[in-house]
């Protein structure tokens, strides 16, 4: 991964010693690059796990070759009425749909569900641009995710339970979080939403079904990420 970042603006998050000498040999390292490592502040602070569950979510979808590690980006802002929605990162698959990741550790579940209402808000924003002649005019998700003819739904929200320190574990916040979300009406009709935890997208793959859909009718079936349900 560490061809990834090329622009100014990315870094290599917390390198061990060990992993910056690695990066360093690579040749990838720009001369000017500061050789913090941030195992001090990740120590006090648990922003090495916080840096590291994202990072394991992409390392599960490369491996799996449901996604090159190189077609991700984190938080990026998308626009909508209320402010912009920044998912922890936007994966693009290899089928060339995309789908937005959220990965939670500490997050209380108000906020979690309220990101739900969020991605709505986002996929019923009014169309940006006045279009052309020979098309009507977008809203940004459809010109960013649906394609030329707009044949892709919009992307599904993958959420991810990583454990975390003196919280419940990764299984029992999911199981939370699902109960929750699943009385929210734009969920199963507007948004297509799918929950995991970290050890067996690691351990099994992204590629597999270890996906759990949020929704009335699915119960416990698990979903590989090609046969997840779109949202009606």
């Amino acid at each position: 991964m560490a061809g990834r970042p090329h622009r100014a603006q990315q870094s290599y998050w917390y390198c061990t010693p060990a992993g910056l000498a690695e990066a360093a040999a690579s040749g990838e390292l720009a001369p000017t690059v500061g050789r913090t490592t941030g195992r001090r502040t990740a120590s006090k602070t648990g922003l090495r796990e916080h840096g590291l569950a994202p990072v394991d979510t992409v390392v599960a979808f490369h491996q799996a070759e449901v996604a090159d590690h190189a077609d991700g980006q984190v938080e990026v802002a998308h626009p909508a009425p209320a402010g912009n929605v920044v998912p922890d990162g936007v994966v693009l698959m290899a089928s060339g749909a995309s789908a937005f990741l959220e990965i939670d550790r500490t997050m209380p579940y108000a906020r979690l569900v309220a990101e739900l209402e969020h991605y709505d808000a986002y996929r019923n924003a009014p169309a940006a641009g006045r279009g052309n002649a020979a098309r009507a005019p977008r809203s940004h998700w459809q010109e960013t995710y649906a394609g030329p003819s707009l044949e892709r739904p919009f992307p599904p929200v993958l959420f991810v339970f990583a454990p975390a320190p003196r919280r419940a574990a990764p299984a029992r916040r999911e199981a939370a979080f699902r109960e929750r979300a699943r009385r929210e009406g734009r969920v199963n009709y507007r948004l297509t939403v799918a929950t995991t935890t970290l050890p067996p997208l690691i351990r099994d793959g992204a590629g597999v079904p270890v996906w759990r859909v949020v929704g009335n009718g699915h119960s416990e079936e698990r979903f590989a990420l090609a046969a997840l349900p779109k949202a009606r």
